[in-house]
């Protein structure tokens, strides 16, 4: 009986991990309209960083690390809520992650075509499309 309340409690805790991890690396999906909030071009570590927050003031931080004139060396990373968990993901390359990256930039250039962040955007989507 105490073997199987052990056994109980461990799957339920393992079961909770498991969901903490898929919420600390997935994509998550922003209320509009999404903003920039903030950008960090440091040439010294070549890295360009992104902060957008939506209508809920949730924060998502995007970034690449590494060379962006070549796609394939710079290294994608992001962090879905850094108030709560700053958990930093690296995705692989040309994984499902990087592609819902991808199309949640391409959605954000639609509709900000003018915004004065355009242009950091624009670099880490490019470096995305390249690649995918």
């Amino acid at each position: 009986m105490i073997k199987s309340i052990a056994l109980a409690g461990l799957l339920i805790v393992l079961l909770g991990f498991v969901g903490i991890q898929y919420y600390i690396t997935s994509v998550p999906d922003l209320e509009a309209p999404i903003g920039v909030e903030e950008v960090r071009d440091i040439e010294s570590e070549k890295s360009l960083v992104v902060t957008l927050v939506d209508a809920d003031g949730s924060r998502f931080v995007v970034g690449l690390r590494g060379d962006v004139s070549k796609p394939e060396d710079a290294a994608l990373f992001y962090i879905r809520n850094p108030d709560v968990i700053p958990y930093v993901f690296w995705p692989g390359l040309r994984s499902n992650d990087e592609k819902r990256v991808l199309e949640m930039l391409e959605d954000w250039l639609e509709s900000h075509a003018t915004d004065t962040h355009t242009a950091a955007v624009k670099r880490i989507h490019s470096v995305l499309k390249a690649r995918n």
